[in-house]
Formats: C-alpha cells, structure tokens, sequence
C-alpha cells in the first residue's frame, strides 16, 4: 500500500472524494515568480505532485465559508513524493500559495516510509485578488509509517474525518491545523486541558526559539578557546535550559 493510501485510509477520506490527477511542475513555473534555485529545488528534490482528494460540498456534507478575509469553498488534499526531503517548507510556500484552495499537503519521502504533514489558513490578498496569503503555516516533523508511537497514532485519530467539525469548510480545516498544534506540542510534552490551543503553539515556539539559541551558543563553543568565555556561555545554555523546563512545566 502506498504512503497516500495508507494516510486515506488512517483517516477516512471518501473515495468518492478521491481526484488521482498530476500536477505538472510547469504549473507552478508560470504561475508563480520562482526564481531560478525555487526550480531547481523543484527539479533535484520533487518527484511529481499529485491531486488526491477534493472534498466539496457535492461529496461531502460541509458548507462552503466565505467573510471579509477568506473564502473556503473546498479543502484539496495535495501530496508531494520527494527524492530528496530538502527545503520542504520552501517547496509548500510555493504551493499553497499557487494553489488557490486550503489544504493539507502531504510531503512523501520516497526514500523511507515517511509522511510530513503542511497546513496554512489563508486569506485573500487584497492588492491581487488572484494571488493567496498565507497567515501561518503549521506542520509536522517527519512521520514514520512503520514506526508509529502513541502521539502519532493520536494524531490520525484526532483527522479523521468523524472527528472534525463539519460547521463549514472553515470550522473543518481549522480543525485539522488545531490537531497539528497539539501533536506537535505532545511530543515534548504532556498536555493540560486547561489550556487553549493558541496558547499551546505559543509555549511550543517559545520553547523550539529556545532550542535553536542552545545550539547556536553550542556552536560557538566548538571555535571558541578562551576557557572564560566557554564557561560564561556554560552558564547562558543553564540559563536557556532553566527558562525552558519552566515552559514545559506550563504545558502539563
């Protein structure tokens, strides 16, 4: 069973729903301004991109949304088989920000039996209506198949599809980028239920933030040889690693 059969099948997507159809590259070459490295990540690192799934109010029972801001007439499951797993989060940019729809785009790393999982709310760019801004992207760090442990069984629990909110193609894919939040957040952490899960992705970025100036100061280190200085930057990583067991400490 291939990697999007068997994420279909984790959580319940309709084959009613199913569109199977490629995506050439060239559609992305001459509708968006890539320069000339955003397609050659394209050619070294993608495969081919497929349309999977579409679900619309004629297949399933979802309302269209539409305010000042946003207009959510379908969701499109779109996956993306790599030859290399590089610069992933530049290869969705340039995707969900071509592909005028909400999504979750499914990367598959034809190397390994891996899934990496990309979603986005979207607004509609008032300068250029024909173009896409995305608010935030929200994903997942890689996802083995083979291997999964108790948060990413969870997780496809929490997407499928009964378990999402069916109010209006808004409300459902909230939902979706909502479970990401809390998967991510449950790797490192257990989770209280008394807290929001905003309030969630803000300890969890303030905690990776801290993370990436560890190993920064970690670095450093490696090239420095004034003993006072590596002691004085001993003493900051303590320091980062205290603020950091206190965060974790808020999430549980």
């Amino acid at each position: 069973m291939g990697l999007v059969s068997k994420l279909a099948e984790f959580i319940n997507i309709p084959q009613k729903c199913e569109v199977g159809n490629k995506i050439h590259k060239k559609l992305f070459y001459e509708n968006s301004k890539m320069s000339r490295s955003d397609k050659d990540t394209f050619t070294k690192n993608i495969n081919r991109i497929n349309w999977d799934y579409s679900l619309k109010s004629d297949n399933i029972n979802i309302k269209p949304y539409s305010d000042d801001i946003r207009e959510y007439d379908e969701i499109e499951f779109i996956n993306v088989n790599l030859r290399s797993p590089k610069k992933t989060k530049r290869i969705a940019d340039i995707i969900m920000r071509t592909i005028p729809y909400p999504m979750l785009l499914t990367f598959e790393n034809s190397n390994s039996n891996e899934i990496r999982l990309f979603t986005g709310h979207l607004r509609i760019n008032k300068a250029d209506n024909s173009k896409n801004t995305i608010d935030e992207f929200f994903f997942t760090d890689w996802i083995d198949l083979d291997n999964l442990d108790e948060n990413d069984i969870a997780l496809f629990e929490d997407l499928k599809l009964q378990n999402l909110n069916f109010t209006n193609f808004y409300t459902f894919y909230n939902c979706i980028i909502e479970n990401i939040i809390r998967y991510n957040v449950s790797k490192i952490s257990d989770i209280s239920s008394d807290i929001g899960v905003y309030e969630l992705k803000d300890i969890y970025d303030e905690i990776n933030n801290i993370n990436n100036q560890i190993e920064l100061i970690k670095g450093k280190m490696k090239n420095e040889t004034q003993f006072n200085r590596i002691v004085k930057m001993n003493i900051e990583i303590n320091g980062l690693k205290d603020e950091r067991e206190k965060l974790r400490g808020r999430l549980g």
